[in-house]
């Protein structure tokens, strides 16, 4: 309910007003959804698609937005994720192609592909274990490094952007409850992201 506000007509953002009429009353498309599934089956329970349906519409636009985010770098979201893997281990920013494809969850081929054309780039290397010189280890290259340096940092920063509108305790606690979701599905779930 809004009280004592005048609005320019010809500036009224009609979407806005629906979705933001009271903070804790805000709607959006899903409620609809869900609206309707009532109205029609009002056997049926069905909030729990409340949940699933909102994370799957965030997640499409994460997934934009990530992808927006990464192009004036030249990188995609695999391309991202690999050399992020290699970059979490520390210096020296290396994994075996077997702990970078479980790292990245992809196909043994996949991932091959994936490291020649990152190779190809100039993003990493493949040079020989240390430990076992049977074994090659994928380390980033120098230009790979200062690529993900700055790619983390506006990935990060976006992040930060879209979370904005939640306080530090309820990006708490919706990160433990979307872990709980997580965690309750199989083990190749739990590992993805």
């Amino acid at each position: 309910m809004l009280h004592d506000v005048k609005v320019d007509v010809k500036y009224l953002d009609v979407d806005f007003i629906v979705r933001c009429t009271m903070f804790g009353h805000m709607k959006d498309q899903v409620d609809a959804i869900l609206r309707q599934w009532e109205e029609e089956r009002p056997d049926l329970d069905p909030s729990p698609l409340g949940i699933l349906s909102r994370i799957v519409r965030l997640g499409k636009h994460i997934e934009a937005d990530l992808r927006r985010g990464l192009a004036p770098f030249g990188l995609d979201t695999w391309s991202f994720d690999v050399l992020a893997a290699l970059r979490r281990q520390g210096s020296p920013y290396a994994l075996s192609p077997t702990a970078l494809r479980r790292a990245s969850l992809l196909t043994s081929g996949a991932m091959t592909n994936r490291i020649d054309r990152l190779e190809e780039r100039d993003l990493v290397e493949r040079v020989a274990d240390p430990n076992d010189r049977r074994s090659l280890r994928v380390h980033l290259t120098p230009t790979g490094l200062g690529l993900i340096e700055e790619a983390i940092e506006a990935r990060l920063n976006a992040a930060q952007d879209l979370t904005s509108c939640l306080t530090d305790e309820e990006q708490d606690q919706l990160s433990q409850l979307l872990r709980k979701l997580l965690l309750a599905k199989p083990e190749e779930m739990v590992t993805s992201g």
